[in-house]
C-alpha cells in the first residue's frame, strides 16, 4: 500500500491510500476513534458512514480488537515516516513541528491525538491493544528522548534537562492540551502549550 506524508505534518486527513476498502476502514475508523474513543464507537458506526455492510468490515477485522490494533500501527508507521520526512532541520525545528503536529490532529479542536486516546482507555482494551499502545508511546518516548539529548549536546537545549523526563513531559503537556481544548473549544490552548514548552526547553539566545 503506498503512502505519501506532507512533509513537516502528521494529518491523517492529508494521507492519500490506496482506496481499498480496508484502507477506507481505517480511515473511517481513525476519524471516529480519535473524536469518540475506542469504547465510542461501533462496527455499525462504520457500516453507515460508508453505506457498507457489516459483514464487510469483519472480512478485513474481525474483531474491534483487529481494527484497534490496525489503528495503532497505522500511527507508528505515519510516526516513522513523518520522523524521516523531518530531513537535516534543527533539533528546535524538529521539536516546534512535532508540537506543531498536535494541532494538524486536532481538526480545528474535535479530536485528541493517538496517545491520548489510549491512554483515557488504556484498562478498558484488550491484551493485545495494550501492548501496541505501549509500543507507540515508548516509539515516541525515545524519539523525543534522543531529540533532547542531542540537542543538549549541540546547545540548542538547556543544558540542566532529562532527556527522558522532558520527553514524556512534552507527551502529556501536548496530549492534555488536545483534550482541553475540545472541552472547551479553545485551540489557543494547543498553541500555549506549545510555546510553553519551548520557553522551558529552548536555550536562550
Amino acid at each position: 500500500m503506498t503512502i505519501y506524508l506532507l512533509v513537516g505534518r502528521l494529518n491523517p486527513d492529508n494521507i492519500m491510500i490506496s482506496r481499498t476498502t480496508k484502507s477506507l476502514i481505517i480511515k473511517k475508523a481513525t476519524e471516529l476513534i480519535l473524536s469518540y474513543g475506542y469504547q465510542g464507537f461501533s462496527y455499525n458506526d462504520i457500516a453507515t458512514a460508508m453505506n457498507i455492510r457489516k459483514s464487510s468490515i469483519h472480512y478485513h477485522f474481525p474483531a474491534k480488537e483487529d481494527l484497534g490494533i490496525a489503528f495503532i500501527g497505522k500511527f507508528s508507521r505515519l510516526f516513522s515516516l513523518w520522523c524521516k520526512r523531518l530531513g537535516n532541520i534543527s533539533n528546535q525545528q524538529k521539536l516546534i513541528e512535532f508540537c506543531k503536529m498536535y494541532g494538524d490532529i486536532s481538526k480545528g479542536g474535535e479530536r485528541i491525538c493517538p496517545i491520548g486516546m489510549v491512554a483515557a482507555e488504556y484498562h478498558n482494551m484488550p491484551d493485545k491493544i495494550q501492548e501496541k499502545a505501549q509500543l507507540l508511546i515508548l516509539q515516541v518516548e525515545e524519539w523525543l528522548e534522543s531529540l533532547i539529548s542531542d540537542g543538549i549536546n549541540k546547545n540548542e537545549f538547556k543544558n540542566d534537562l532529562n532527556p527522558k523526563e522532558i520527553s514524556r513531559h512534552i507527551i502529556n503537556a501536548m496530549s492534555g492540551a488536545l483534550k482541553m481544548a475540545r472541552i472547551f473549544k479553545d485551540l489557543d490552548r494547543i498553541t500555549k502549550a506549545q510555546k510553553t514548552l519551548i520557553e522551558q526547553i529552548f536555550l536562550s539566545e
